[in-house]
């Protein structure tokens, strides 16, 4: 039988994948991406250089608010936000062709022109076709993780989904941005 653990996030036993990066093992559920443990396999190593990270959300004022919180936190050296997934995509083989570092993409799930898991299949294609690392993916939505979902999730590794609800209250917003971004500095060890 297969190794199972318990995911918060699911609320069930699942089967889970083991992740070796920043000097740590991690082992995830395999359905959500959602850290079940972390062992500390090595010395961290300092990242001297920060990256670009990547925000795409049809919602002009949650764009914003990522981007405030993310500047604020200096997670990357360059933050850049987009209103559909095709933008997204666009900017990010743009900065692969520049041989520039992506240290996130934070995508929404639902956007016109291009939603966020054709834009993250995207981003994955074109990790394949320069032989790169996958960026880590951030889905931020008020979409409910189902199973079709959680298998996507598993496809996009690494991938995570946040829900940042669909309370209109934009305090409530503002408290799920900073729980995704306090989220996101603790995923990826940036300082």
């Amino acid at each position: 039988m297969e190794d199972t653990k318990y995911c918060l996030c699911c609320g069930d036993q699942v089967p889970f994948h083991i992740i070796e990066r920043h000097g740590k093992t991690e082992e995830r559920c395999s359905y959500c991406g959602f850290v079940l443990d972390i062992q500390k396999t090595k010395p961290h190593r300092i990242n001297i250089e920060k990256g670009n990270a990547l925000i795409a959300d049809d919602s002009k004022y949650t764009r914003k608010m990522i981007q405030e919180i993310l500047k604020e936190k200096n997670y990357s050296g360059h933050i850049e936000s987009f209103e559909n997934g095709a933008e997204l995509v666009s900017a990010y083989a743009k900065l692969l062709s520049e041989k520039k570092r992506v240290d996130v993409a934070i995508i929404d799930l639902n956007m016109p022109i291009m939603d966020g898991i054709k834009a993250a299949m995207t981003l994955r294609t074109l990790e394949v076709q320069q032989n790169i690392s996958n960026v880590p993916i951030v889905f931020f939505s008020g979409v409910k993780a189902d199973e079709d979902l959680k298998r996507k999730l598993e496809e996009l590794t690494p991938s995570v989904y946040l829900n940042k609800s669909t309370d209109p209250d934009p305090d409530k917003l503002a408290k799920r941005i900073e729980e995704l971004v306090s989220f996101i500095l603790a995923e990826y060890e940036r300082k």
